[in-house]
């Protein structure tokens, strides 16, 4: 079969990534090193303008949009058919409105990334953090903090690969005991929201977020997770809280062959994920903690594989 060409976007939160792929199968993807740029800013301020600088900043000789078969573009947000809620970025995409090529193919980014895990081969590509026996066949879980906060899963239906997406970062999060809700009361009133999510806990505005109310200080997320001798009482929130996030995920996706962390937090803050805080917190399961001991933990230091993802979801729709 012809390769089918297609441009892959991941657009995050706080980046955006273009890549030229070619592909004609699960383990046959070439991708371009990615062109990369700030996901909004006074000059990209709608998808149309996006598209505009990607067309601008694109590499010499590379096709223009319209000449591709496809266009995948994975999105930090909620899809909904054509169109797409970026709770993130000041601006939405409906493909209704803004279409610049036949097949066009709108997904939600921890979707597209999910479909990268459809090739067995993308795990020797994995930093192991946790070996485990995994229970299966069942799920492989993608949970991922960053700007935002990620979930999505591929289970086993009748002996078949189906992704699933999901908006779990966006449900409540659950403050445990006395000193939690005070923390909790502090977000609040630094934040000025009256309840907290997933995506306002678990990502790096909700470290910078748990740093202030733990000490007072602003700080960015990279200052609030620095590394020192010891864990920082940040870091150990922080990791319990990222833990119960993935522990959540896998009981609600029950059973689970692998936990796969992604995401920018995790990538350049490891020690966060490898911490005694985030073991003990995921696996206390009670009375399932010894299925939650299982589980493999996985970590995602590619993030190339976003795009990868949305290329192989476009060729599986054109290839049938």
């Amino acid at each position: 079969m012809t390769a089918i060409r297609i441009l892959a976007a991941d657009i995050g939160g706080t980046n955006a990534r273009f890549a030229d792929a070619e592909v004609d199968g699960l383990s046959r993807v070439r991708l371009s090193e990615p062109v990369i740029f700030p996901t909004w800013s006074d000059s990209i301020d709608s998808f149309d303008a996006l598209l505009e600088h990607y067309s601008v900043a694109k590499p010499g000789g590379s096709p223009d949009i319209e000449d591709y078969d496809a266009l995948a573009i994975a999105i930090a947000g909620a899809v909904s058919g054509n169109r797409a809620t970026l709770p993130n970025i000041s601006w939405d995409i409906d493909l209704t409105v803004s279409k610049p090529i036949r097949n066009a193919f709108l997904l939600n980014d921890f979707f597209a990334q999910a479909h990268a895990y459809l090739d067995p081969v993308v795990f020797d590509e994995l930093r192991l953090i946790r070996p485990g026996t995994g229970m299966g066949p069942g799920s492989i879980l993608i949970v991922g903090a960053g700007t935002g906060l990620g979930h999505a899963a591929i289970k086993s239906v009748k002996g078949r690969r189906v992704v699933i997406g999901s908006e779990s970062g966006h449900c409540t999060f659950a403050f445990h005991g006395k000193e939690e809700r005070e923390i909790e009361a502090s977000m609040l009133a630094r934040s000025g929201k009256t309840w907290l999510s997933g995506d306002d806990v678990v990502t790096g505005s909700g470290v910078a977020l748990l740093h202030e109310a733990l000490t007072g200080e602003a700080v960015s997320p990279a200052e609030a997770l620095v590394r020192k001798s010891r864990e920082s009482a940040t870091c150990a929130y922080f990791a319990r809280f990222y833990a119960r996030t993935c522990r959540n995920y896998c009981l609600a996706m029950y059973p689970v062959e692998a936990l796969i962390i992604s995401g920018g937090i995790a990538a350049k803050n490891p020690h966060v994920i490898e911490s005694p805080s985030f073991t003990a917190e995921f696996n206390d399961g009670r009375a399932y903690r010894h299925l939650l001991e299982r589980v493999p933990l996985y970590l995602n230091e590619n993030q190339a594989l976003g795009l990868r993802g949305a290329a192989i979801h476009a060729w599986m729709e054109l290839a049938g």
